[in-house]
């Protein structure tokens, strides 16, 4: 597969710096590679209002942070996003310059979640987190300025694999309606052993690699019987009826491309609507580079997935 101008870019720039392998430099570094490439994201977009706040999760208050962008005709949706970093690192301040973007080319009002981190925190710990900030932001939408008819559910990475797992629990009845699933590269079954043809092809050489899947598995969720429950590894789940709508955005030089687009066709069979987009070329982390080519070329189908999810009888007029 021929490379993006841009993409050919990072890695030249990645390995000018002397990017280390990810699965090989320990928790503690990872994080600071984290701030590494928050320097490189480039300046963020202003957004009219941005509201810091906190909900409450099961180990103590989540940090929130709020984008409302300005006022538009029509209901604004409420999108929760849960950031990326293999469930070890990343925070709010790794997907600012995204979000605040996407806030803007939709009009949504985008409500972006701290989670705990592996190792010091495991599964389930994480997704507990997740489930119960979804919940506490879905009652206080029309306090954010958003429609609370269409409550959309979104995160990138191992944030992906949050979302669809909340997605799945309230489907079985356990928190509030959801209009729509946004997946961006998401990781959905476990990495060993992997029968994806992905797995193969973008083992190494494109920042996120097979064996960096690996190394993030094994600190979230280290038991390997474990980690083939369901609400770890969404992909496993031996029903996916009754599941929200679902855009699953995939980078063609992703190690988790296949997976992200099986996940969105066993949706379909079951009679979901769901369709995937793959980004050819671009890497794992497309979505955290919004200035790039790459994450302008999937916001037409965001905007798409976001008006197809906004139910006939939202009001109109949600508050700015």
């Amino acid at each position: 597969m021929a490379l993006h101008p841009d993409t050919r870019r990072i890695l030249e720039a990645l390995r000018d710096q002397g990017f280390p392998p990810l699965e090989s430099v320990g928790v503690p570094r990872l994080r600071h590679l984290m701030n590494r490439l928050q320097q490189a994201q480039g300046e963020p977009e202003a957004v009219a209002h941005i509201v810091e706040t906190q909900v409450p999760g099961p180990a103590g208050a989540l940090p929130v942070r709020v984008y409302r962008p300005a006022p538009r005709p029509g209901p604004r949706p409420l999108i929760v996003f849960f950031h990326g970093g293999g469930w070890v690192s990343g925070g709010i301040e790794l997907v600012d310059p995204a979000l605040r973007r996407l806030a803007n080319a939709t009009g949504a009002v985008v409500a972006s979640v701290g989670y705990r981190l592996a190792p010091e925190t495991r599964f389930p710990g994480p997704l507990q987190d997740a489930h119960a900030a979804l919940c506490a932001l879905a009652g206080r939408a029309s306090e954010l300025g958003a429609d609370p008819h269409t409550l959309v559910v979104a995160g990138e990475s191992a944030g992906a694999n949050l979302a669809a797992a909340v997605c799945r629990m309230a489907a079985d009845g356990d928190g509030p309606r959801i209009a729509l699933q946004l997946l961006v590269c998401p990781p959905l079954a476990p990495a060993r052993d992997s029968p994806y043809a992905s797995y193969r092809h973008n083992a190494d050489g494109y920042l996120n690699t097979r064996a960096a899947m690996g190394y993030f598995w094994d600190q979230y969720v280290p038991d390997p019987v474990l980690a083939r429950d369901p609400l770890a590894a969404p992909l496993l789940a031996t029903d996916v009826c009754g599941l929200p709508p679902a855009l699953v955005l995939v980078a063609g030089l992703d190690p988790l491309c296949d997976e992200g687009e099986a996940y969105a066709h066993r949706l379909r069979e079951a009679g979901v609507p769901a369709r995937s987009v793959r980004v050819d070329g671009a890497l794992h982390i497309f979505f955290l580079l919004p200035r790039l080519a790459a994450f302008e070329s999937v916001l037409p189908d965001i905007v798409d997935a976001l008006a197809d999810s906004a139910p006939p009888h939202a009001p109109e007029g949600s508050p700015a």
